[in-house]
């Protein structure tokens, strides 16, 4: 009895050091500091997000333990056309954490809040992994406020059981159990964090230092444990909305990686057979994040699509 006492002691202590560097939002980002950085105030806190561009607007919605990082090679090509709106989603990046459940309904409303407080009455959709999921699930809740969709490496309504890489496979099957997944969350070394990013490319010599490290650094901001570890446990809700996916009404591309360790290529065929008169764009030698690791071929298709 002592010993296990004591082990929930030392699980709990390292919970609270190792998640909890305080949330402070930067004022530039490094990697561009031209980019204008904002906040929205919704009803669960405060959504940091990256506004630049003039013209018809897109909202660029991340993936699963995301941030606006991952849409830096999209920055430039579209903002010439587009007025780009690039949020952390709630719980993410430099957005607050509040400790609420994590679930797609949650992530949709949030959409919708951070929209109207934008002035954005309607807008293309392009997501990435779970921003993908997030923004078919809300063009199917808010057809009126979507114009065009892109899912890049979507996940799909059954994607637990679609899961395929080591490291998403095992956090997925302790997500229900006692302290253990938040433990795992905040015991995550850059040793670990770097080999779970090559999981999301082909070419793991794209995972530098740097990529390393602005990850890292988001993942140690208190109350992150907690964001991860509900978002997982709530995923299988989005089969809620998969029933309506073949009532989609809005053009939509999907962009998959043809090396995605995380959701195959049949996963994009899936997707591409649901919703109906979608298109499908498999890029060569990508993996689960084309966008980033083939930004010249991903956003020719892009600009292509949202052209017409």
């Amino acid at each position: 009895m002592r010993s296990s006492r004591l082990a929930l002691c030392v699980a709990l202590a390292v919970l609270q050091v190792g998640c909890g560097r305080p949330l402070i939002r930067p004022t530039a980002f490094e990697w561009n500091p031209a980019l204008e950085l904002k906040t929205a105030q919704i009803k669960e806190g405060t959504l940091l997000y990256a506004v630049i561009g003039e013209g018809a607007p897109i909202l660029l919605l991340h993936g699963f333990g995301g941030q606006i990082w991952v849409w830096e090679k999209q920055v430039g090509p579209l903002s010439r056309q587009y007025r780009l709106y690039i949020p952390d989603l709630l719980g993410n990046g430099y957005s607050d954490r509040p400790k609420v459940e994590y679930t797609p309904a949650l992530f949709i409303d949030s959409i919708r809040q951070f929209m109207d407080l934008a002035g954005i009455k309607r807008a293309s959709l392009i997501g990435n992994s779970m921003g993908g999921g997030i923004a078919w699930a809300f063009a199917l809740r808010h057809p009126d406020r979507v114009e065009k969709l892109i899912l890049i490496d979507s996940i799909p309504p059954d994607v637990v059981s679609e899961i395929r890489n080591p490291s998403f496979r095992w956090f997925f099957a302790i997500r229900n159990l006692p302290l253990l997944p938040q433990l795992g969350v905040a015991l995550h070394t850059r040793g670990m964090l770097r080999a779970t990013l090559m999981e999301m490319v082909f070419d793991d010599r794209l995972i530098t230092d740097q990529v390393v490290e602005r990850q890292y650094q988001i993942g140690r901001i208190a109350g992150t444990a907690w964001v991860v570890t509900s978002t997982a446990r709530h995923a299988e809700e989005v089969k809620h909305y998969a029933g309506a996916l073949g009532t989609l009404a809005r053009p939509t591309l999907i962009v998959w990686g043809e090396h995605d360790e995380v959701f195959p290529v049949s996963v994009g065929k899936k997707l591409h057979t649901l919703i109906k008169g979608s298109e499908l764009l498999v890029i060569k030698a990508s993996g689960h994040m084309p966008m980033w690791e083939h930004p010249d071929e991903t956003n020719r298709a892009i600009l292509e699509f949202l052209g017409r």
